[in-house]
């Protein structure tokens, strides 16, 4: 790109530059502020780094402040620059992160999504019943986006067939039904974000704790809670349409599994089988070490492999085989197109920079536990875990969940073991309302999306029937959710 080139577009988006300029400024400012007790200077300066990396990746991008950060951590005194690399890229975390993208990436390349979701619209369930198609719907969409590598794609594949149900039966912008479908399917993809503890944001989140408290988060309940609160969550709007929203539904009164099999999918060859087998294959195997004892040997194998050992030998498995000739995954295909690495470099920062947060040399944990203390401290565990679910449906409306999640678990872990509270229980329903992000353009960039789809919905309506939900979402966990952990993580 010529100089010209590049002041034309910082001419047209000179907000991106302020943006940029205001983190490079925290971080310098931090640099040279005196500590505030009992946080060290080399405290304050990892402070700063975080600061600046919460408002970069929340106005700016992902991937250079990601970088940038790192690069600060090794001349913040902290560690050396070569502990720093090793922290953020020579732990397991971003390893799972860049191969559960590229499995989860190659199944989504090869189709299954539509198999799954016309397996789910072809119910004779839903036959007449449009309150019925409306969960079945929405589930669909949530369980499509739990087993991407990316929901998006899950995300806007929903919206192209509802967009096909809309226009059939007459439905457009502007009609509540209309407004009220299109949100809901981005709630229930939004709900599938957080149903694997071993991808994107959730792991993020889950590594952080690991990082903290020491210990494995236990897959099986953790998506055991989820696929509960993920099938509430759809209940819930379900019922907000038909007795709070209350569109006219008439239109598709007489709906039928007919519509969805008009386009006959073809069986699925060989190489869609496997991929449907190492889908399922892969989830049982990353959860059968929560299942049964250890001292089962292929149980203990299993342990030591951990997810990120499982995921890579079924990619390894899948480029040793091959049929009609050709390797079954296509490596270097699948990789150009499904590494994110913008979240790969999120990760890797967020793993070095949860190390750094809880410190000793840093005092920054004492430092927060300190001022939360008045909010947080001499809290029952239910009080406790309600206060951390609140606050985490309300900040994600405004900032990076993944970032957010992060910092909340030095915090959470020192307010759990005080008050007698279970840390993974709490852990696991902050990242689940942390996923709650729609309010706002600024929650997701999913939510982002949702805003601008402007053919379909307006802010006006999003803002009003989300808002309804989160009232909804608030009081489901305040009498629900909570209780569940307690039967749950036991």
């Amino acid at each position: 790109m010529n100089i010209s080139t590049e002041a034309k577009l910082a001419k047209k988006n000179p907000m991106y530059y302020i943006h940029s300029a205001i983190g490079l400024l925290i971080v310098v400012a931090f640099f040279f502020m005196e500590p505030i007790k009992p946080i060290t200077p080399i405290g304050m300066k990892v402070l700063g780094i975080f600061i600046s990396m919460i408002y970069l990746w929340s106005f700016v991008e992902l991937l250079w402040p990601s970088l940038m950060g790192i690069l600060m951590l090794g001349l913040s005194g902290y560690a050396p620059m070569p502990k720093v690399l090793s922290k953020a890229f020579g732990d397991v975390v971003p390893i799972l992160v860049l191969f559960a993208m590229i499995l989860f990436g190659a199944i989504q390349h090869h189709g299954i999504a539509r198999y799954i979701s016309r397996w789910f619209l072809t119910r004779k369930i839903i036959n007449g019943r449009p309150n019925v198609f409306n969960f079945v719907f929405l589930f669909a969409t949530y369980v499509l986006a739990a087993l991407s590598a990316n929901i998006l794609p899950a995300l806007l594949f929903m919206w192209s067939i509802l967009y096909s149900v809309l226009e059939e039966v007459g439905y457009k912008k502007g009609d509540r039904y209309t407004a009220v479908m299109v949100i809901g399917t981005m709630i229930a993809a939004t709900a599938g974000q957080a149903a694997k503890p071993f991808t994107g944001s959730a792991l993020m989140i889950v590594a952080a704790f690991e990082k903290v408290s020491k210990t494995q988060m236990d897959y099986f309940p953790y998506m055991l809670y989820g696929v509960i609160v993920a099938s509430c969550t759809v209940l819930i709007y379900t019922l907000l349409i038909r007795f709070a929203f209350r569109p006219d539904m008439s239109r598709i009164a007489d709906i039928n599994i007919g519509r969805f099999n008009r386009e006959k999918l073809p069986p699925m060859t060989l190489q869609q089988k496997v991929y449907f087998a190492a889908l399922f294959g892969y989830l049982t195997l990353v959860l059968l070490p929560s299942l049964l004892p250890k001292t089962i040997p292929f149980i203990g194998l299993l342990n030591r492999l951990g997810a990120w050992g499982i995921v890579i030998g079924f990619v390894v498995l899948l480029c040793l085989f091959k049929i009609d000739g050709k390797p079954i995954m296509n490596f270097k295909e699948i990789a150009s197109k499904y590494v994110i690495w913008d979240v790969y470099f999120l990760v890797a920062m967020a793993i070095v920079v949860s190390d750094a947060l809880t410190e000793n040399s840093t005092g920054i944990k004492p430092f927060l536990t300190e001022t939360l203390k008045p909010l947080m401290g001499n809290r029952s565990p239910y009080e406790l875990t309600f206060i951390f679910t609140l606050v985490g449906m309300l900040i994600t409306q405004f900032a990076n969940n993944g970032v957010m999640g992060v910092l909340f678990m030095p915090i959470m872990q020192a307010f759990a073991l005080e008050n007698g509270s279970n840390p993974m229980a709490i852990a696991t329903i902050i990242i689940f309302s942390l996923h709650i992000a729609i309010l706002t353009p600024a929650a997701s960039p999913y939510s982002a999306i949702l805003y601008a789809n402007k053919d379909w919905v307006s802010p006006k309506e999003v803002i009003q029937y989300s808002s309804t939900f989160f009232a909804c979402m608030v009081v489901f966990y305040l009498v629900a959710g909570i209780p569940l952990l307690n039967v749950i993580f036991r």
